[in-house]
Order: structure tokens, then sequence, then C-alpha cells
């Protein structure tokens, strides 16, 4: 028994041996034992340096494969601030191109103007055991129950005494009594 137990330990020692020096052929031919970075490859090598210049002005450069050179932030600050400018961003301001954001062309608004089409969940009640909801489409209102489908692109899933789910293509979203969202 005791030629059986040394038998086994030598080829477990083997073995061991023997991944640990593929281990490190693999290290060595790959390149991954360099410490300046001069012979590393692919994801792990190291980014030709740039200068101060180029990363000012580098909106959008590859430096190494998918890396990408972006600005630091502090996490903390908040991306839109009171102060932040209204002009030139996406799916705000009226449109009128006075530049201010407002919705009456004055200068008086909150730089935000939201666009789609608004759905209000306005009332559910109890028809003969059934729920019905009144549901509001742009100022367009349907009585709907489970199952139907209204303004052609919405559908009734489930009613419940405060709440609804509607389906809106295939992405689902719940209204409770009195509330809305833009579509």
């Amino acid at each position: 028994m005791s030629l059986r137990n040394g038998l086994f330990a030598a080829i477990v020692a083997i073995m061991l041996v023997g991944s640990s020096v593929l281990s490190a052929w693999v290290l060595v031919t790959s390149g991954l034992l360099g410490t300046d970075g001069t012979n590393l490859s692919g994801p792990l090598a190291a980014a030709a340096p740039a200068d101060i210049a180029q990363l000012e002005s580098a909106e959008g450069i590859r430096i190494s494969g998918e890396f990408q050179i972006s600005q630091p932030r502090d996490p903390f600050r908040p991306l839109i601030t009171p102060d932040s400018p209204v002009i030139g961003q996406p799916g705000t301001g009226d449109g009128n191109g006075d530049g201010n954001g407002d919705d009456d062309g004055n200068g008086n608004g909150d730089g935000f103007t939201p666009s789609g089409v608004v759905v209000a969940l306005v009332d559910i009640r109890d028809v003969g055991g059934v729920l019905r909801a009144t549901v509001t489409v742009n100022g367009t209102s349907f009585d709907v129950g489970v199952g139907d489908t209204f303004a052609d692109v919405y559908k009734v899933v489930s009613l419940s005494e405060e709440s609804g789910v509607f389906m809106f293509g295939d992405n689902a979203f719940q209204l409770n009594v009195g509330q809305q969202i833009l579509k």
C-alpha cells in the first residue's frame, strides 16, 4: 500500500511541476512579464504618451484598442447645475431660435420643454364586476378594460383598483390613478 501512495505522490508532483513550467512558458511568450511595458501586447499594452495639447482636443481619439480618452471628473459634482447653459442641449429649448429655452419667447421659462405623447390614467372603476379605466392620450379620452388596445399603439395588460399596467410596443409601464407619463 505504501508503494501505491508513493506512486500517487510522484504523479501529483510531476503534474504540479508540469503545470508550473507551462504557466511560466505562457507568461514569458505572451510578454506579460515585461516590467517597462515595452514588450506588452494586446489589451494590456501601455498606451503611447500623448502631449497635453492632444489631450485637450482629443474628443473621441482612440489611444489603444478599445480605450478612449476622457477627462477625469469629480463623481460627486453634478453634471447639470442651475448655471448650466441651455443653448445647444438636446431636448431643451423651445425651438424658436432665441436661445433662451423658454416656451413663450420672452425669456421666462425653466429651459426644458419635454416632447412626446402624454399618457395619463384618470380613473379606474368597477363596472359590473369588471375593472374599466379612463386613460387620456394627448387629451383624447379612452374607456378601456384589460386586453383592450387604445390610441392604436397602447394595450391594457392589467388593472387594479389603484393602478394599471400598459404596453407601448414591447415596453410595459405602470401608472397609478392621477399619474401621467411621456411616451
